[in-house]
């Protein structure tokens, strides 16, 4: 049996780990190591299910095609613009100036929305958010005209400040500069990596966010933005959406329709801006 003077100290002890404990710091999302994951969804709601405060300050980044918006039509389409990327230059397939074909289409092109209620989802998430497009920001007017069309609010600015950024941004020294631009609560890279030029734009906007959710249908802007994220040291979760099917090989009935409807496409250039047609012949680019 312990002594009376035993049990004093063993009860000083014990309220002075009481008492330390107390006094420490709680863990905080800055304690935490750094979470970042990939994992698949066919629902644009299921962000919801990864905003977590105690991961704290959240930024939720969209995709726009075939996430947000999904083309009625083959050519022009993301689908299309990712196999028109497998094929030869020889191929008798291949379209020259892809980006530039696809400017043209956007101009008259029709998109819908990707789910029955995307919309309602994307407007009533409590939360910062930003659409990120590897279209080119000369393709604006079209690309938000569509997005209102679908019913999408476009997102408030990051900073608060209305004007938007229209900036070269160069990968390395000796890559050509590409076009990016940031307004409207819409970042459109020109292809660039998605997950470099997000951290630029918040470098320039003076922000900082310590966990990041992207809803992309192309699994290499996921990894390109897990990348980037992990060696700034930001929690991640990348959701590949894979609610719109993109079949490669594609089917020979869509070979068909896209080949119909570029001969279509270069007829009514040679009817009205031939010149225009022979800069796409001659592969000069512009986009």
């Amino acid at each position: 049996m312990k002594t009376v003077k035993e049990l004093q100290r063993a009860l000083t002890v014990s309220a002075l780990a009481v008492f330390l404990a107390a006094c420490s710091p709680r863990q905080t999302f800055h304690d935490l190591a750094v979470i970042s994951e990939v994992v698949p969804s066919k629902n644009l709601s299921d962000v919801k299910n990864y905003l977590a405060p105690e991961l704290g300050r959240a930024l939720v980044v969209f995709d726009i095609d075939d996430t947000l918006l999904t083309s009625e039509a083959f050519f022009g389409s993301d689908h299309w613009y990712q196999w028109q990327g497998t094929l030869d230059r020889n191929d008798p397939h291949y379209v020259p100036c892809k980006f530039d074909v696809n400017a043209i289409n956007y101009e008259t092109e029709t998109f819908k929305k990707t789910e029955a209620h995307s919309d309602e989802t994307v407007n009533s998430l409590a939360a910062d958010k930003l659409f990120l497009t590897a279209r080119s920001p000369y393709s604006r007017g079209p690309t938000l005209r569509e997005l209102k069309n679908a019913g999408y609010v476009l997102p408030l600015p990051l900073n608060g400040d209305p004007n938007g950024l229209m900036y070269g941004w160069q990968a390395n020294p000796n890559a050509t500069e590409a076009a990016v631009g940031y307004d409207d609560g819409v970042l459109m890279v020109s292809g660039q990596n998605k997950g470099s030029l997000l951290l630029d734009l918040l470098a320039k906007l003076n922000l900082h966010y310590e966990h990041i959710i992207l809803i992309d249908d192309g699994i290499k802007n996921i990894k390109a933005m897990q990348a980037a994220l992990l060696e700034a040291g930001i929690h991640y979760h990348g959701l590949h959406y894979t609610r719109i099917e993109k079949k490669l090989p594609v089917e020979q009935r869509l070979i068909a329709e896209a080949n119909a409807a570029w001969l279509g496409l270069q007829n009514y250039l040679a009817q009205t801006f031939p010149h225009r047609l022979a800069q796409l012949r001659q592969n000069q680019c512009f986009y």
